[in-house]
Parts: C-alpha cells; structure tokens; sequence
C-alpha cells in the first residue's frame, strides 16, 4: 500500500495515499514530502529518509555561540 508522508513543523504524519486526504491535511498547514510503500502507517514512517526525520537542532548551537560572543563584544567595546 502507498502511503503520503506530510509535514508540519517536526511532526509527521502518515497518510493513505488519496488526493482527497492530501489535499485535507494541506489546508490544515501539512506540506507533501514524499511517497512510501509499506504495510501500515508505521511502517511508513519508518520507511522514510533520515533528512526527513532531523530536527534542526543542530543549530541551536552555532546560533547561541554567536549572540554569546556578541554580547561579549559589546561589553569589552565599553
């Protein structure tokens, strides 16, 4: 069975793979990312890319660094 995986913000979600149901869950805010074959819904969503899955937590990181040494900037200017 075909299942369409949708987005919205870290969620995903696996949906049967019918226009009908896409174009519902895209007014709710869900975008399109890919299609899957699987058995069942959880299936799918294992199924699918790590890339998919990633939350971008990775850049909390850098982005905090950055203010930090900012912040110290402005302190050692006055």
């Amino acid at each position: 069975m075909k299942f369409y995986i949708v987005k919205k913000d870290s969620r995903l979600a696996a949906i049967p793979a019918q226009e009908s149901i896409l174009n519902e869950y895209k007014e709710r805010g869900f975008e399109f990312v890919e299609v899957i074959a699987a058995c069942d819904e959880s299936d799918a969503l294992s199924r699918t890319n790590p890339s998919v899955n990633g939350s971008k937590k990775w850049l909390i990181f850098p982005t905090a660094l950055v203010i930090l040494s900012l912040i110290t900037i402005i302190f050692a200017i006055n």
